[in-house]
């Protein structure tokens, strides 16, 4: 059973991983076609204390809710 969990989490860390890296990748595609900085759903500017502290969040925080 031991195995069985631990191999179960070992793959949930590798998603976590394959998701994180995911949105990293989709920032700098944004950054190079320059709408880095602006929500991918509504468009306006996400705030930059947002971006400090996820500089890969896609959605401003009211279309992250």
């Amino acid at each position: 059973m031991d195995a069985l969990q631990g191999q179960a989490m070992a793959q949930a860390s590798e998603r976590q991983r394959r998701a994180h890296l995911h949105r990293i990748e989709a920032a700098l595609k944004r950054l190079d076609k320059g709408d880095y900085g602006y929500c991918a759903e509504c468009g306006e500017e996400i705030a930059e204390r947002r971006l400090q502290v996820d500089p890969a969040a896609a959605l401003c925080i009211k279309c992250a809710r």
